[in-house]
């Protein structure tokens, strides 16, 4: 084994150091290998790897990637030949990369380039020499630079505007939130951003003519010692309009606008002083006027343009939103007139969905889903929308092969733009509220077994904060489901387990749930996303209050005559995206969750426990067969349909490598590992309580690779799992690396990446 072990190095090591592909490189070209960066200082600089990081930046070109020794991208290029169609011709467009070649640098100006680049970070008086450095066979040439680097200068006082007038007053006064700091280094792109900060928020005090460009920095070096004094200054030459402050004189609204069509008023009243343009009746005035911030006879603030942009564009119902600011025709300079032009989006959207389904327990079918959209229902910017969802499931093999089951599952969802409370509620952020209700009813056959009804209503609101955060809150949660058309087999099955009894009793649920989502994955450009989910919720506490009996599970109160659950639950979802290069990433997600049954419960509801295990959990074995704990099934149990394994806690942490492969093609690398378990000792899952000294010995763990056809819009997935680690295992034999099987290969066939 050893020996073919150092056979395999060898034969790597081989591959690698013959895919260097230099003997492809013509003889009037050198290969260019890259560029270093070396610092030489008299002292040491403070930022100086932040100075280093940005000098790298401006190096162009960049040059062939490389593994090790290798360049396999480049030596692809090569070996696949010049023709210009064909198999080999695809892979070298789609896998290969082209040569860069020394030919293609120009030293000198990267060099100019740095020198400017330390001069705008306020590096006055250091500079770069440049070395190239050529292989002793010339067929590569590399390029250093040396960055000659003494003390920035810094910034000894800064002084802005001293004048009386309401411009400069205005400037002055916005001075403690300045970006510019005594001390700090002179940095030109932060003087840029402190010109925007300014002209901002002259914008928002009415200057709507001040243009940026009129602010002038002036720097006195005679200081010495590194030393600066700014001054922060207006240009003589600034238009008059420029220092005026600006109101809104009034302002007109056409709600259905057509680009190209005749615009004149028709059909105009006066609504809240604002002149309400109505031809076609397609909206009612409210919503639209309620998103409107900027107002008559009050100072013009760019803020408030914003507001009301992006709150008409919130409101869903609108194709283009255009806002028109243009002087007053008034003998009295200083009025604005502001023109809200509207243009609808068609009112109502159908979409149709079909879904092969193939699960990691083998059952395959096909699903459909039927969608209509109608954007404004009731003419106040409402979203309604009717969903309508079925799906039929078999095995056409294997222990459940003519056994099936099949589901309907109808959904309404009704979305107002604004928070309905009874109260007046002062709304100022970008984005719409809105209050929501969604009625929920599934139907589901489990033929042989049982019929499930399942009937869900909420309400509450949801809002977003930031273009990162969001909330989720749902003041009325109500759940309630009841399993009939029992067959004799699932009768006998659920009375000899007093476990799965419990799990299949009618029940009813109603409580309060709050979702917080913090999501850095809009920032495109941020090499580091991170994904935080937090969910809370708590259910019983007011139908406990209202029945007035002293609950217990052994006696459950009851409304309506049916039991209610009463639990707390917490889960949390982290997950963190680093992009390794523009298409590869590290991708890995953590989730804890945790559910505390109490009073009128025993245990959690079946449909509120935590489940481990399918394509978009550990990957490496059926979905929900992990855990509860190192809880193993009877055989009795084993080749019920309808089992699944869930519990009251649960740890899981998944990590993935995502890389291109060619074209739309790419590939995952993956491991996984968790487990669930129930609070307290039962005696039907013998090893399914958590335990603080136990618990990492539990830990299911499993790895594969993936496959994925990514065309953005939609993703088609491929894993094989393989399972590593199998808790329910006796102590000291739950690792199964060496015991692997094909057949114990999980192919998880999925739409969209796991996490």
């Amino acid at each position: 084994m050893k020996i073919i072990r150092i056979y395999r190095f060898l034969f790597i090591l081989l591959l690698l150091t013959g895919c260097t592909a230099l003997k492809y490189i013509p003889k009037e070209e050198s290969l260019y290998t890259g560029a270093k960066v070396e610092v030489i200082s008299l002292k040491k600089i403070t930022g100086q790897h932040l100075v280093v990081s940005e000098i790298k930046d401006l190096i162009r070109p960049k040059p062939n990637s490389k593994i090790g020794i290798s360049r396999p991208y480049l030596w692809v290029y090569f070996v696949m030949g010049t023709k210009e169609t064909g198999l080999f011709h695809w892979i070298k467009t789609k896998t290969g990369e082209p040569p860069v070649y020394k030919s293609m640098t120009d030293p000198m100006l990267v060099s100019k380039a740095i020198d400017a680049k330390l001069f705008n970070m306020g590096f006055f008086n250091s500079y770069s020499q440049l070395e190239i450095i050529e292989s002793k066979n010339g067929k590569t040439t590399g390029i250093s630079y040396k960055i000659f680097l003494y003390e920035p200068y810094t910034f000894d006082e800064i002084i802005f505007p001293k004048d009386s007038d309401a411009l400069s007053k205005n400037i002055s006064a916005s001075q403690k939130k300045s970006l510019l700091q005594k001390g700090a280094r002179y940095d030109l792109e932060l003087l840029l951003l402190e010109r925007m900060r300014i002209d901002d928020r002259l914008k928002r005090h009415g200057f709507y003519y001040f243009n940026p460009q009129h602010i002038l920095f002036k720097m006195d070096t005679a200081l010495g010692n590194g030393k600066l004094r700014l001054y922060i200054t207006l240009k003589p030459e600034i238009p008059d309009k420029s220092k005026l402050v600006y109101r809104i004189a009034d302002v007109n609204v056409f709600q259905d606008y057509k680009p190209g069509k005749d615009s004149s008023p028709s059909h105009t009243e006066i609504i809240d002083s604002v002149y309400y343009n109505n031809k076609t009746d397609y909206i009612k005035p409210e919503p639209i006027l309620r998103s409107i911030f900027l107002k008559n006879n009050q100072i013009y603030s760019r803020q408030k343009y914003t507001l009301t942009l992006n709150r008409l564009n919130g409101l869903g119902v609108f194709k283009f939103v255009n806002i028109r600011i243009a002087d007053k025709d008034t003998s009295l300079p200083g009025w604005l007139s502001a023109t809200i032009f509207l243009t609808p989006l068609p009112q109502k959207s159908v979409s149709i969905e079909m879904q092969g389904v193939s699960k990691s327990n083998n059952f395959i079918g096909p699903a459909l889903t039927f969608s209509l959209r109608n954007r404004n229902a009731f003419k106040g910017a409402e979203l309604l929308i009717y969903n309508l969802r079925s799906s039929f499931e078999t095995q056409l093999s294997g222990i459940y092969k003519g056994q099936y089951t099949y589901e309907i599952d109808p959904r309404v969802e009704l979305y107002i733009p604004r928070f309905m409370v009874p109260f007046k509620l002062k709304e100022n952020s970008n984005f719409v509220p809105r209050t929501k209700f969604i009625l929920d009813y599934s139907f589901l056959s489990r033929v042989g077994y049982f019929d499930l009804n399942s009937f869900k209503f909420t309400y509450g609101y949801k809002w977003k904060q930031t273009p990162t955060i969001d909330h989720d809150l749902s003041l009325v949660s109500i759940n309630y489901y009841n399993i009939y058309n029992k067959s004799q087999l699932f009768e006998d099955l659920i009375n000899s387990n007093s476990l799965l009894k419990r799990r299949f009793e009618e029940q009813f649920i109603a409580g309060i749930g709050y979702s917080f989502i913090y999501n850095e994955q809009l920032k495109r450009k941020k090499m580091n996303q991170v994904y935080f989910n937090g969910n809370a919720e708590l259910a019983g506490n007011t139908l406990s209050l209202i029945s007035g009996a002293k609950s217990s599970s052994d006696n459950p109160s009851k409304i309506f005559g049916i039991p209610f659950a009463q639990f707390a639950k917490l889960d949390i979802d982290v997950r963190d995206y680093i992009h390794v290069s523009e298409k590869s990433m590290v991708a890995s997600r953590f989730i804890a969750g945790w559910g505390l049954p109490y009073g009128n419960s025993s245990t959690m509801p079946f449909v509120k426990q935590f489940f481990s295990g399918g394509a978009y959990s550990l990957r490496g074995f059926p979905a929900y067969s992990v855990g509860p704990g190192s809880y193993a099934p009877p055989d009795s149990l084993k080749n019920v349909l309808f089992l699944q394994q869930g519990g009251e806690i649960k740890l899981e942490a998944n990590l993935e490598y995502r890389f291109p492969i060619a074209g739309i093609f790419r590939g995952a690398f993956f491991a996984d590992a968790g487990n669930v378990w129930v609070n307290k000792k039962q005696t039907e899952l013998p090893g399914a309580e958590f335990n603080g000294t136990r618990f990492i010995k539990e830990i299911a763990v499993s790895y594969g690779a993936g496959l994925r056809v990514d065309l953005n819009f939609f993703v088609l997935r491929l894993d094989l799992g393989i399972p590593a680690r199998k808790p329910w295992l006796p102590d000291g034999q739950r690792w199964v690396f060496d015991q692997f099987k094909f057949s114990e290969i999980i192919f998880n066939i999925a739409f969209g990446y796991p996490f």
